[in-house]
């Protein structure tokens, strides 16, 4: 009997022993991957369970460092910006000064509990500016937080992971500093505005980092700012120079004359065009001119075709209902209105691109750019495409 039972516990064992063997290999064999985030709002958890808390959502296509296999949920490496936190009283010239001290995601002591420090851990902490009770620390490199795989994808390697982070930082750098020439920028007269570099770091950021679709449209955002403001600086210049005396505002009419003589592929194009311009889009043409102008200033290599094709780039998509506005209004932003899907909504449309006049009364899809709106209670926009719903 006492050999019998001295069998089955060896045989026990065994079986445990090859269980946390296989356990070991398979750790082993794990090898950490990117992996993309398929769904919208998609949960981030403490635990690898439905119960544990929600840490924050993760975005559509955001990326993620995937560090372990927790059967249906994957753990991944906590995001750059997560912070952690250990009551301020345990903690003496940055060495922990008792045992099992918590580790919670929040500086509060309903917060959960993502870890644990010993006694003598040395540790780099600040004093937390929500709560001067806590410090706030570096996030453990053994913390994982938990997504369920049915929500991500394998998008490379761990190295791609660093390269795109390595970008991302890239492209916030560039995008604050373009956001900070344009506030001091915006500060100056027109005279003595250079916005160059900052319009530069917009295009470049629209152009070369499409794979962070958010920073591409602040940046967007930033450039329509820039430009609506350098243009309004300028009429109200150009207004207040004509006024001086007749001999500069001839000079002046003469310089945007200048300015607005386009090549000759702009030639031809106008030529082909003309039969099916209406007067509405015809008015609208010498506002466009003077964008195109002021673009020029800018891009002076760059022609027409361009300037029209960077409005396609950073067109924005609307929907709804157009109508006619013939009221006659001074200085209105356009001829047309367009009344949203949210129906306190509205804004002012025109083109010259497109006859609006055949879309008044029908549902639209519009892929339009910003316009000046001349202080008027809506936004205005240039239509550059329209499609009927």
């Amino acid at each position: 009997m006492l050999r019998l039972l001295f069998t089955i516990n060896l045989m026990l064992f065994s079986i445990n022993a090859m269980a946390e063997n296989n356990n070991n290999q398979i750790q082993q064999r794990f090898k950490t991957f990117t992996a993309k985030i398929t769904g919208s709002k998609v949960r981030l958890r403490s635990g690898a369970d439905l119960d544990s808390h929600i840490i924050t959502q993760l975005s559509k296509n955001e990326l993620v460092l995937v560090k372990e296999d927790a059967g249906d949920f994957w753990g991944i490496k906590p995001l750059s910006n997560a912070k952690a936190y250990v009551f301020r009283s345990y903690v003496i010239d940055n060495v922990v000064e008792a045992d099992r001290v918590n580790i919670r995601l929040e500086p509060n002591l309903d917060s959960s509990i993502i870890g644990q420090l010993k006694n003598k851990d040395k540790i780099e902490a600040k004093i937390c500016s929500e709560n001067n009770k806590w410090l706030e620390i570096a996030m453990p490199d053994d913390v994982y937080f938990y997504v369920a795989k049915e929500y991500l994808t394998y998008a490379g390697d761990s190295s791609f992971y660093t390269k795109m982070q390595s970008r991302k930082s890239e492209v916030e750098k560039i995008l604050n500093s373009a956001y900070f020439i344009t506030q001091t920028e915006l500060k100056k007269p027109y005279d003595e505005m250079q916005p160059h570099e900052a319009i530069d770091s917009f295009d470049l950021i629209i152009k070369e980092y499409s794979e962070f679709p958010q920073h591409v449209q602040q940046a967007k955002e930033g450039l329509a700012l820039l430009q609506d403001n350098y243009l309004q600086k300028k009429i109200a210049y150009l207004e207040a120079k004509a006024n001086i005396s007749h001999m500069e505002k001839d000079e002046l009419l003469k310089a945007v004359e200048k300015a607005n003589t386009y090549d000759e592929e702009l030639q031809v194009a106008n030529q082909n065009s003309n039969k099916n311009i209406t007067g509405k889009m015809k008015f609208w043409g010498t506002v466009e001119d003077a964008l195109y102008a002021t673009w020029t200033t800018f891009h002076p290599e760059k022609r027409l075709n361009d300037f029209y094709k960077e409005q396609e780039i950073n067109a924005v998509a609307i929907a709804g209902v157009i109508e006619s506005f013939s009221q006659g209004v001074k200085n209105k932003p356009g001829d047309y209105i367009v009344k949203l899907q949210d129906p306190t909504k509205k804004a002012f449309l025109y083109s010259t691109k497109v006859n609006l006049d055949d879309f008044v009364g029908k549902k639209v899809n519009l892929k339009v750019s910003p316009r000046p709106n001349n202080n008027f209670a809506y936004p205005a926009y240039f239509v550059n495409q329209i499609e009927v719903q």
